[in-house]
């Protein structure tokens, strides 16, 4: 378990996770439309899974 949460936490991770709830919360106030997001979180996530199924 220890391993799991360790191997969670580094700085791609945590970017990601910043990014994907910092670009819902302005989608959900109303600050940013969705339409202006949608690339963003794309590219985050796609660059996530990407590095882990890399090192797999």
């Amino acid at each position: 378990m220890k391993e799991k949460f360790a191997k969670l936490i580094d700085v791609k991770t945590i970017v990601t996770f910043a990014l994907v709830g910092a670009l819902i919360g302005f989608v959900a106030t109303g600050k940013l439309e969705a339409k202006e997001v949608v690339p963003l979180v794309t590219m985050a996530v796609s660059f996530f899974f990407a590095v882990k199924l890399n090192k797999a």
